[in-house]
């Protein structure tokens, strides 16, 4: 039954391919509504594709998706997110060999890894400083600095 089993090979070759195509097909057309500013429908299409591609094991094609989602993250402030992101996009890259891709992958972490930097520093000097969070009003601040100058001239 040789004739069969390649049969059996064929037909699995060809839904493959076709499955292949439906993932980059959905990936262009995420690729279409983000350059259109439907983020919304763009994340739902590359997490389609992204699961898809995940199932197949596309390594290229996830890190696309990857890279798309992690700059949309970015892009809305979720820094953390995006750089999740574009870390798991990396190795993904490096498996299909494209160097192009890493380097824009480094140069983007290198940037986020600033910004996050710069915030958490942000939030530690709020902490430090055990100021509240929300909107701070100039007298609040007077008032903790004289508190903590009276303070000063007692010790």
């Amino acid at each position: 039954m040789p004739g069969e089993t390649g049969r059996f090979l064929l037909a699995h070759s060809l839904k493959q391919k076709e499955k292949l195509g439906i993932h980059k097909g959905l990936q262009f057309i995420g690729d279409v509504f983000l350059q259109e500013n439907d983020e919304v429908t763009a994340i739902s299409l590359f997490t389609l594709a992204l699961q898809g591609f995940t199932v197949m094991d596309v390594h290229r094609s996830r890190a696309e998706c990857m890279i798309r989602l992690g700059d949309i993250s970015k892009k809305n402030g979720d820094l953390l997110n995006a750089l999740e992101l574009w870390e798991l996009a990396r190795p993904l890259f490096v498996r299909s060999s494209q160097t192009k891709q890493i380097q824009a992958i480094d140069e983007r972490m290198s940037g986020v890894n600033e910004d996050v930097k710069e915030q958490y520093q942000n939030q530690v000097r709020l902490v430090e400083l055990s100021v509240p969070a929300g909107k701070v009003t100039e007298e609040e601040v007077d008032s903790e600095i004289e508190l903590e100058l009276d303070e000063a001239e007692v010790e």
